[in-house]
């Protein structure tokens, strides 16, 4: 009894990774490199690298490299600012669209529900007037 209770045990576990994806192994942390080996490196190379950060390591990144960057150019910043605006500008664009494409989704929802509807009390009237024909 014990033993089939811990393979049931056992198989819950494996399921319940299997189905939710958590990694039994933990992923090993990536290294980042220095903003001047980043700025040296491939683009071949860098997209595939940039793929695999995750948010902080990606907030570390563009720090460094706006570090660097003020070395040669002091109004970096100003820079950054504007792509960042720009990029959240066309984020917000881009979700709007979305949002009306749904809001069109959700209206033709309701029509066709609306259409349905009316069909059923159509023909549950025309079914009620044929009932009541037949008991007279």
């Amino acid at each position: 009894m014990d033993l089939l209770r811990c393979n049931g045990l056992k198989l819950l576990f494996l399921s319940f990774l299997f189905f939710f994806q958590i990694p039994a192994v933990a992923t090993e942390p990536i290294d980042i490199p220095t903003a001047r080996e980043f700025l040296d490196m491939d683009l071949d190379k860098s997209l595939p690298f940039i793929e695999r950060l995750s948010k902080e390591q990606t907030k570390e990144l563009i720090t460094s490299l706006r570090q660097e960057a003020k070395a040669s150019y002091p109004k970096i910043d100003h820079f950054y600012f504007l792509i960042s605006h720009l990029e959240e500008v066309s984020a917000v664009e881009k979700e709007q669209a979305r949002l009306r494409s749904l809001l069109w989704v959700f209206v033709l929802a309701l029509i066709l529900f609306s259409g349905f509807l009316g069909f059923l009390l159509l023909r549950q009237r025309n079914a009620i007037r044929d009932i009541n024909q037949l008991t007279e």
